[in-house]
């Protein structure tokens, strides 16, 4: 055991240290799935994290396929900043990003001479330096692409944006236009060209959106990516952008359209279909919260952990409104303790207020006829929980009428645990078969001291077959 060391939960409340330099040498072209890896198995190396022990475990950590794992590490064995020990299993060693120096790959002599030339072309005003010109080398590298694509994309971010855009940021967008399929000069030329296109339709929406001035490349290029990558029409982008004229503009417009497409809504009738039902979502669960006297701060989540589910088991409007005014009156402040009411009338299949109205006012008649019983024992008493869960068994699990129950109750007028003997008087008829009232009286009250003749012993497996699972019974 060494002299010191820290404690278990040490490592989970500190932090991962990253070099400055992987993050300004290596993290801007690397896959954002390549970035998670490293991250995580950088985190694994300092908190020496025994659950994430293997390539598999780190890609169920990750929620990743094993393939991207394994295709990360040799793309971080190639940047010199890991070694892989051991190929089966899969075991990596982590090098300081300082003592890697870099990546550096070998050309051949005069490879990019005419790359160079085109490139720099389009910077009349700065000269690129020799460590980006690195980036794009290694780019056009690994991804196997023409020259003549790299410098068709830059020519045309620099178009769109001015000598001030960076290596980091062609690069991202190369990444991008590879992603949709694009890897040759034809593609790309087509690409631009559509873009192009689209001038016109971007200042019909950049009035839509109330915005002035015309669409700059940013603006073309989320264009795209709605109607390329996404697939939403024309119309489509420009009703949802009526929803944010001066409210957000074209951030605001990217994220509603990045929910509807994650949520698989494309025509108009959808979205609104889908908003219209959001909304009426949203005034039910301030409704919901005014009538239990609470302050709604967050109607959309509120709508999504309880509001929503409730509706899906088929509770109508009226039903849980009703509902919220029996939790305020009962002292209950929280749609936590509503959800226990909710599932009690779900029990009890009152789904409408008409139901629940029908419910309460049984509950209020049994609780009549209850009083009548304490009130037959001699008792002046209100009407208990233990009360209705007796007489539910009296009742209904048993079978007995009313006035067996109240006969049963007179016999015990006076007596001590008076309920508990109308019980015992009952379970001796219900033994007997006795279930009118006529018979009751014949029978009497019961009787004392008498012990059941014939007593004997049971196995477990008899009883478990006789009595059957505790497991499956009800508590009262």
């Amino acid at each position: 055991m060494a002299f010191c060391a820290l404690s278990a939960r040490w490592g989970l409340n500190g932090f991962c240290a990253v070099d400055n330099k992987f993050i300004t040498e290596w993290l801007p072209e690397a896959k954002g799935d390549y970035v998670k890896v490293y991250l995580l198995g950088l985190y694994v190396c300092s908190l020496q994290d025994e659950s994430i022990n293997s390539a598999q475990a780190m890609a169920e950590y990750l929620s990743l396929p094993l393939s991207v794992v394994e295709q990360a590490f040799d793309y971080w064995k190639e940047t010199g900043l890991v070694t892989i020990t051991s190929a089966s299993p899969l075991a990596v060693v982590y090098n300081h990003p300082r003592e890697v120096g870099g990546k550096v790959r070998k050309f051949k002599a005069g490879r990019f001479t005419d790359f160079n030339a085109q490139l720099q072309a389009l910077y009349p005003h700065r000269m690129i330096t020799p460590t980006e010109y690195e980036r794009y080398y290694d780019f056009i590298s690994s991804n196997k692409v023409p020259d003549e694509l790299i410098v068709m994309i830059a020519a045309y971010c620099v178009g769109g944006k001015g000598e001030s855009v960076n290596w980091s940021y062609i690069l991202t967008c190369a990444r991008d236009w590879i992603n949709q399929g694009i890897r040759t000069p034809e593609q790309a030329e087509e690409k631009i060209r559509q873009m192009e296109e689209n001038s016109d339709k971007l200042r019909k929406l950049m009035a839509a959106l109330g915005r002035k001035g015309a669409p700059d490349f940013d603006d073309k290029q989320t264009y795209m990516k709605w109607t390329e990558s996404w697939g939403f029409t024309d119309e489509v982008i420009l009703h949802v952008a009526a929803s944010c004229k001066n409210k957000g503009g074209m951030n605001k417009l990217d994220s509603l359209l990045d929910m509807y497409f994650r949520l698989s809504l494309f025509t108009v009738s959808e979205i609104d279909a889908y908003n219209e039902n959001r909304r009426k979502l949203r005034t039910l669960t301030r409704e919901i919260y005014k009538r239990m006297g609470l302050w709604c701060e967050n109607p959309d989540q509120a709508a999504e952990v309880y509001v929503s589910p409730w509706l899906a088991k088929g509770f109508e409007r009226e039903a849980l409104l009703k509902i919220a005014d029996q939790c305020f009156i009962r002292g209950v402040k929280t749609l936590e303790g509503m959800n226990a009411t909710v599932n009690k009338m779900l029990k009890e299949g009152c789904l409408s207020a008409g139901a629940i109205d029908e419910y309460l006012a049984s509950c209020a008649a049994r609780d009549e006829i209850i009083g009548k019983v304490i009130s037959a024992t001699g008792s002046s008493r209100t009407v208990t929980m233990n009360d209705r869960d007796l007489y539910a068994v009296w009742a209904d699990n048993w079978g007995f009428d009313d006035e067996v129950i109240l006969y049963a109750a007179t016999l015990a007028q006076g007596r001590a645990n008076a309920m508990s003997h109308v019980g015992n008087t009952l379970a001796n008829w219900k033994r007997q078969n006795i279930t009118t009232l006529e018979q009751a009286k014949s029978a009497g009250d019961t009787p004392k001291g008498k012990k059941f003749e014939g007593e004997r012993t049971y196995t477990k497996q008899q009883l478990d077959a006789f009595l059957g699972n505790p497991d499956d019974f009800d508590d009262f």
